[in-house]
């Protein structure tokens, strides 16, 4: 095939692909939509339902423990990249289990602060 031609075969398709799942979401929750309202449910009761996937909306923990994991993945990374250096290893090995290391320092940390949180929450509810 033409390379120009699969340049803008490729990009249509995945559009197309991405607007067929868009409309077919759309078409569904319409569907849903008028059955409970046919059966006498009103809809906006189950509005207040929580969205399956907050990204933008979470808890305090929630967000000290994404902080401290990209945190403490980027400063394994860097010393990942220095070991490698100083050490001159041609594998991405050092690398890896740096940022697996400091991760999972990370994950300990932040469970010794939640328990700390929850356990003075608990403490100040009673």
């Amino acid at each position: 095939m033409d390379p120009v031609f699969v340049g803008i075969l490729v990009p249509l398709a995945f559009f197309a692909g991405v607007a067929a799942v868009l409309l077919k979401h759309f078409e569904t929750r319409h569907k849903e939509r008028m059955a409970m309202i046919e059966k006498g449910v009103n809809p906006a009761d189950f509005k207040s339902a929580a969205p399956p996937f907050r990204l933008w909306q979470g808890s305090v923990l929630s967000n000290l423990k994404w902080g401290l994991l990209f945190i403490f993945v980027g400063i394994g990374l860097l010393v990942g990249l220095q070991l490698e250096n100083y050490f001159r290893f041609d594998e991405g090995s050092v690398i890896f289990g740096c940022i697996l290391i400091t991760g999972g320092l990370a994950l300990i940390i932040f469970y010794f602060i939640a328990a700390k949180k929850l356990k003075e929450k608990k403490e100040n509810d009673v």
